[in-house]
Order: C-alpha cells, then sequence, then structure tokens
C-alpha cells in the first residue's frame, strides 16, 4: 500500500478506469477515487469502454465518466480499480498500454494477474470501494458526502446487500461510517435495486422461463439470448442479478447465467454463482475469466449451446472433485 500511497502524492494527472460492463463497485470506486485526488489537487480523468448504466446515473457527478475512446490523453498514471487483468477495461486497455508511465493496480479478485507497475490486490476487501475508503483514511483526505455515497453504493453492491461472505465486521464499521455523512439506505436501494422497467421485468420473467436444473439438483442455469432482448426491448444491464435467482434454489450449488452478448454474435459472457465450498473462480479462470470463490465470471466465444455444453462439462468435474 505505500507504493500506492507515494504514486497518488507524487503524480500530478491521472486517469482513472475499471472494467466493462460498469456496476456499483467499479462505478462507485472510480468515482469515489477522483474525489479522493481531487481532494489532493491532482487532476484526475475517468474513462471507460462502457457508459454509465441507466439506474446509477442519480448519482451525482455520473457525467464525469467519458466514454470518448478516440481522445487523446497524457497523464502520469492508469489506476485501474477491480479488474483482474487489463483486457477487462476493454478498449481503454489499449490507450493505457500506449500512453501511460505507470499502471496502478487497485483491486480485491482473487484471480487478479497482477498487471500493473505498482499492484494492490487484497482478496480479503469486500470491493475496490473498501480499499479507496482506505486510501482516503491513509492520505488524511476528508470525505465528502458525494464521497461516502459512492462508496456506499461499491460496498453495498458488490457484498450483495450485505449477504455475502465477503462481508465482515470491518465492512460493517465502513458502512457505519459512511451512513454518519447523512446517507438514506433506504432510498439508495430503492434507486440502485427498484429502477426497472416494463420491459426489464418482461426480460426476467423470460430469463426464469429458461431456468434448468441438471440431474443432481446441483446445477442450474438460466440464459438471455439477443431474441429476449429484442423481443422486450430491456437493458442488458438490468440483468446483473438475474443470476441470484437460480443460486437459491434449495439444494443447488452453482448457478449460471448465460447471456448472449448484445453487441458481438459470437460471444456468450458467463456468469457464475456458489454456494457451499464450491470455487466458482476456478471455473471462471478456466475459460480466461476470474473472480471471487462464490462469484466469477467469464466470456466464451462461440454460440450458446457449444458455450453451455463446455461449462456445465467442466462444472460437473469440479463438483466430482471436491466430492472425492
Amino acid at each position: 500500500m505505500n507504493k500506492v500511497l507515494a504514486a497518488l502524492k507524487d503524480n500530478k494527472r491521472f486517469l482513472i478506469t475499471a472494467h466493462v460492463n460498469l456496476e456499483g463497485d467499479s462505478l462507485g470506486s472510480q468515482l469515489a477515487m477522483k474525489e479522493l485526488l481531487k481532494g489532493m489537487d491532482k487532476d484526475a480523468f475517468i474513462l471507460d469502454s462502457d457508459a454509465v448504466p441507466d439506474h446509477y446515473r442519480f448519482l451525482p457527478n455520473a457525467c464525469d465518466v467519458c466514454n470518448d475512446l478516440n481522445r487523446h490523453i497524457e497523464f502520469d498514471v492508469a489506476v485501474v480499480l477491480d479488474c483482474p487483468t487489463l483486457k477487462r477495461t476493454g478498449k481503454v486497455g489499449d490507450i493505457i498500454k500506449e500512453s501511460t508511465k505507470t499502471i496502478l493496480n487497485i483491486d480485491h479478485h482473487v484471480s487478479n494477474e497482477q498487471f500493473g507497475d505498482i499492484n494492490w490486490v487484497d482478496s480479503n476487501a469486500s470491493s475496490a470501494g473498501e480499499m479507496v475508503y482506505r486510501l482516503f483514511k491513509a492520505l488524511g483526505v476528508p470525505l465528502s458526502k458525494e464521497a461516502a455515497l459512492y462508496l456506499y453504493i461499491a460496498i453495498l453492491t458488490d457484498t450483495g446487500s450485505f449477504n455475502y461472505d465477503n462481508t465482515s465486521s470491518v465492512t460493517h464499521e465502513i458502512v457505519s461510517e459512511l451512513l454518519g455523512y447523512g446517507l438514506d439506505p433506504a432510498i439508495v436501494s430503492e434507486r440502485v435495486y427498484e429502477n426497472r422497467s416494463i420491459a426489464d421485468l418482461k426480460l426476467l420473467g423470460l430469463a426464469l422461463s429458461s431456468t434448468e436444473v441438471n440431474a443432481s439438483g446441483e446445477v442450474a442455469y438460466l440464459e438471455i439470448t439477443r431474441d429476449m432482448l429484442k423481443s422486450t426491448g430491456a437493458d442488458i444491464m438490468k440483468s446483473e442479478g438475474f443470476v441470484n435467482y437460480p443460486r437459491s434454489i434449495d439444494k443447488v450449488k452453482v448457478a449460471i447465467l448465460f447471456k448472449e452478448d448484445a453487441k458481438n454474435r459470437d460471444v456468450i459472457n458467463i456468469s457464475f454463482r456458489a454456494k457451499g465450498d464450491v470455487d466458482v473462480n476456478k471455473i471462471a479462470s478456466f475459460f480466461g475469466g476470474g473472480g471471487h470463490m462464490k462469484a466469477s465470471g467469464c466470456t466464451i466465444k462461440g454460440n450458446l449451446a457449444d458455450a453451455k455444453k463446455k461449462v456445465l462439462s467442466k462444472v460437473q468435474e469440479i463438483l466430482r472433485n471436491n466430492k472425492r
């Protein structure tokens, strides 16, 4: 962490980015990092491959997130948040490789590839947001109400509303302090989780109707196809938590969501969730992805049927090995 602090103190211009398909932690930690650097009188610019999802546009300064990948930017340090690999930043990674002096990698994924010039990876942290919070404290930069909100949303969403096993007593202590800045958890939860359209609910219905369970009842999976998106007009970004529905089925150890990519016809995006002692990070890593023991993801090139066959075969292998 000392090298991280030195890099933040000793440089002036910073590019901030995170992984593609922004969610609460990647977005919240970026906005909080910009507040931190602003509090240190630094120049900071957020550049992401994807736009801010509609249900997070209520956040103050969400408009600061730029998606102009053709813009030439000169900076001293690239702060990459919540990314196990540089590839997960999408096209921003190419910009970083061409024009950065130093890559600062701040992440909490156990699968992180240590791709930075400076790496701070803490798999015990609940979220990247929690790590940014620790930087505020270490540098003595006061938290604003806006920064507290960004950090709260980062932690709230990446802990599954404090239901996942990455939630600790430290997590609750941090959240208790953040709420002291005048945040209303009921309003925040409503804005994040109860901001769906009719189209989004129809997509959920179609996805749930596709749910299947294997013969042992230990694996449940569902899918989202381009035809589903077309027929409902739904926002694919609102499907972020769909994988938790099959995870809730009794006896299920592994839940999987297969999504046909809305932009690339030969790409399948896959989300894994686990219960018990199953490590889905091993499954995701096998296919070039990664994440956490209980929550991971990957992408596979090919069609939906082939992706299902490959992934389900690997899941069965992992489950068999666990029983030995």
